[in-house]
């Protein structure tokens, strides 16, 4: 929807004697007869959306059914915005707790996590381990950590369950490297075949050319 106050440039607020004041003023300003080409043409097009704009909000009955019109847009419009803004603030803070959940059980060199390797050997058990209690369930209540949210995947499991996933992340990275190595591995030895065949081929040429 076209805002017509702002196409007349005043307010919502305006008076009629304003309105009409502005509108003559607009009209004598973009007269098509001050023009020549191109210029001509967008100052027809502008008095055309002025008198548009002017037809509507001189009459009374017209303006009241246009003001209600733009409130409604106005407030969909705001709300569609902030739904966006919520749903935007609601991700960041599920990806902010997987980047935090993730680098705790994944970096070894994490103080925290580095306490919780401490009594990776302990039972489970509340009277052998005084951190049973702590470290159950994930890594719900130690230090202070709030636990993952239902929504965050790492939150219902076990400690176990989240040791093993550290140690196949591990083993997925060494896996890769160890790849990567061997990669160019066999591409250097074949390079060193070719230089090896490349010098052979020339010794030969070169004893060929002696004798």
């Amino acid at each position: 929807m076209k805002d017509y106050y702002e196409i007349l440039e005043v307010s919502r607020k305006a008076s009629k004697d304003t309105i009409n004041k502005v509108f003559k003023m607009h009209m004598k300003a973009n007269h098509p007869d001050l023009f020549q080409g191109e210029e001509k043409v967008k100052a027809e097009e502008k008095s055309k959306e002025l008198t548009e704009a002017y037809n509507i909000l001189s009459d009374d009955n017209e303006r009241a059914k246009y003001d209600v019109q733009l409130e409604e847009e106005e407030s969909a419009n705001n709300s569609q915005l902030q739904a966006i803004i919520d749903e935007n603030e609601y991700l960041k803070q599920i990806i902010a707790q997987k980047d935090e959940y993730i680098s705790r059980i994944t970096n070894t060199q994490n103080p925290q996590y580095a306490q919780y390797n401490q009594y990776d050997n302990y039972s489970n058990n509340q009277y052998s381990n005084p951190y049973a209690n702590q470290y159950q369930n994930g890594y719900s209540g130690f230090n202070g950590f709030t636990p993952p949210q239902p929504q965050d995947p790492y939150a219902g499991m076990s400690l176990e369950e989240l040791q093993q996933l550290k140690k196949e992340q591990t083993k997925q990275y060494y896996k890769e490297k160890f790849k990567d190595i061997g990669v160019k591995l066999i591409l250097l030895v074949l390079l060193m075949a070719v230089l090896l065949i490349s010098l052979i081929s020339s010794f030969r040429d070169l004893t060929s050319m002696l004798k």
